[in-house]
């Protein structure tokens, strides 16, 4: 990563190499604030005259948790899933048949 640092009141965007849906935005970047750094997306659109424009988006670099906001925590006892099951049942299958093999060693092995 590299260690640029924006002036105050400065900010660069960038396109988005990796835009696969149309809501996602054409160009991300950063801008610097009272040297507070904030996020930004941009859109590209036209007029209904057709010029063109960037439609942007502020956000926080770091998002914030809400005040009242708490971890979930699990309540009683949780039931596995179905694939879980089957999935330990094939495993102590798997388990079961290597225990019955031999075990091979160096010695035995003819190259």
């Amino acid at each position: 990563m590299s260690d640029f640092k924006h002036k105050n009141m400065t900010g660069s965007l960038f396109e988005n190499n990796y835009k696969e849906r149309d809501n996602q935005p054409d160009m991300t970047g950063k801008l610097v604030i009272d040297d507070k750094t904030y996020q930004v997306a941009g859109w590209k659109n036209q007029t209904k005259n057709g010029g063109e424009y960037i439609k942007i988006s502020v956000s926080d670099d770091e998002p914030q948790r809400r005040q009242d906001s708490q971890s979930y925590k699990s309540v009683g006892q949780s039931i596995p899933s179905k694939h879980l099951k089957d999935y330990q049942d094939k495993q102590k299958i798997v388990k079961e048949a290597l225990e019955d093999q031999p075990i091979i060693s160096d010695d035995e092995i003819p190259f």
